[in-house]
């Protein structure tokens, strides 16, 4: 005869514990993420020095990775046509790919420090015999454009009032700036040469930083293969594979977005100040070396880079030659517009997808919290969250089964919540949207035959 089973025993045999330890294990992991918020937020200070360390010496690293993403280019270049000529002659196609890689990514480190070093030999000696020609002849400038200013016949008799004594103001303001220099720079001569002390002890840092980054920057281009396999390795194993899909695609194309605008802005910019340096030797502008180096450099800040570049240029140009200085303004404004309409669009096509507003914000946002930095790569960078939020938005749009063409939305006045219709109220402006929409249509599919 079988023995009776115990109902208590055989309850307690299906009894599951596991619900209770994920339910535990969640408990614990949401208090350790509390304990963690309220340490940083409490020692703010202390976690900042820490992470401010952490970066000092991950700077080389993150120097030399920046440095392989911007070279990346220029390393396929290289390697395809080195795989062109040597690749058929050889026995083992694995090692010559190899040897291949490695005579690339140095070429191409090479080739960069051979472009900084053509630059600053060909560039530093020109500025700053430009800088000290100005510096030194600063007075007879000002005393030059004065009489040209003079000899204008400018004054006109305004409400019956005579012409504003300019060479009054400029006077003062010349003794204004010598009675400053003075009064308080001088006597805190001993403050400023610890400031540049600290500034040159940092340059040298820096120096360091960079060389290693470059070697680091070699490493990273011949094992880049190895680096990307490691990286989607470690996100299939960890999420979910759709999500990982998900993942790589955004990944694909917020790397599209950001190095396409950043590697085409800087030869955007190169071609600018090229094209700067050739028109203004051409017509012997002034200080013309040191007028293009500002305008292509200024240049790279998308919108505003062009009026700032400007100013500067036109003052030390108008001071030098005043007629001079009417000439660069509307060179300036051809060669923005020639930028803007022609070789801009060539170079970057509509890598950020941001239009004109989006792209102030962007520049008006990243100026604010990171200065200089937050202009020059604001844009990018809010081009990938704008992508990002957009994603999202057309995620949730669609599990509304809503549709996702903004388009539709303009003249809609409320959405049907049983089949998700559009209702709309104004349909003489929806038929115009639809047809600016064909066009649309028909200008990417043109683009794309182009293509």
């Amino acid at each position: 005869m079988e023995p009776q089973k115990n109902d208590k025993t055989e309850k307690r045999s299906h009894w599951d514990m596991r619900p209770y330890l994920a339910i535990g294990g969640m408990a614990f992991i949401v208090f350790c993420c509390c304990l963690v918020v309220g340490f940083v937020f409490f020692r703010f200070d202390k976690v900042a020095q820490v992470w401010s360390k952490i970066m000092g010496a991950l700077q080389p690293i993150i120097i030399g990775g920046i440095l392989a993403y911007l070279l990346n280019p220029i390393l396929c270049f290289l390697e395809s046509r080195l795989q062109q000529i040597f690749l058929h002659r050889a026995k083992d196609k694995a090692a010559a790919k190899k040897n291949i890689r490695v005579v690339a990514s140095i070429a191409t480190i090479l080739f960069f420090i051979l472009i900084v070093v053509m630059i600053f030999y060909l560039m530093i000696p020109a500025l700053i015999a430009s800088i000290t020609s100005l510096v030194d002849s600063m007075d007879e400038r000002l005393e030059a454009f004065i009489i040209w200013y003079e000899n204008y016949d400018f004054k006109l008799n305004l409400f019956g009032k005579k012409p504003i004594a300019w060479e009054n103001y400029l006077t003062t303001a010349i003794n204004y700036v010598r009675d400053w220099f003075d009064t308080s720079v001088v006597p805190r001569m001993q403050e400023y040469v610890t400031v540049i002390t600290s500034g040159v002890y940092s340059f040298v840092i820096m120096i360091k930083n960079v060389l290693i980054g470059l070697i680091v920057a070699v490493y990273m281009l011949m094992d880049k293969e190895r680096f990307e396999g490691q990286t989607k390795k470690i996100l299939f194993a960890c999420l979910p594979t759709e999500t990982a899909n998900n993942v790589l695609q955004t990944t694909h194309q917020c790397n599209k977005i950001f190095g396409g605008f950043v590697i085409g802005k800087i030869i955007d910019s190169i071609i600018i100040g090229l094209i700067c340096f050739i028109v203004c030797t051409i017509i012997q502008m002034p200080y013309t070396l040191l007028v293009s180096v500002i305008v292509g450099i200024t240049n790279i800040i998308p919108f505003f880079g062009p009026l700032i570049g400007a100013v500067p240029c036109l003052i030390i140009i108008t001071i030098n030659r005043p007629l001079y200085g009417l000439y660069f303004l509307i060179f300036i404004l051809i060669l923005q517009q020639v930028d803007g309409n022609i070789i801009g669009p060539k170079i970057l096509g509509n890598t950020t997808g941001l239009s004109s507003f989006w792209v102030i914000f962007a520049i008006m946002i990243g100026s604010s919290l990171f200065g200089v930095s937050g202009m020059l790569i604001g844009v990018p960078v809010f081009a990938v969250i704008y992508y990002l939020v957009k994603r999202l938005i057309e995620h949730l749009l669609q599990r509304k089964k809503l549709t996702v063409d903004t388009l539709e939305y303009t003249t809609v006045t409320s959405v049907n919540p049983e089949n998700g219709q559009l209702k709309r109220d104004d349909w003489n402006r929806y038929e115009s949207y639809q047809v600016g929409k064909k066009k649309q249509k028909k200008k990417k599919t043109e683009q794309k035959e182009q293509e």
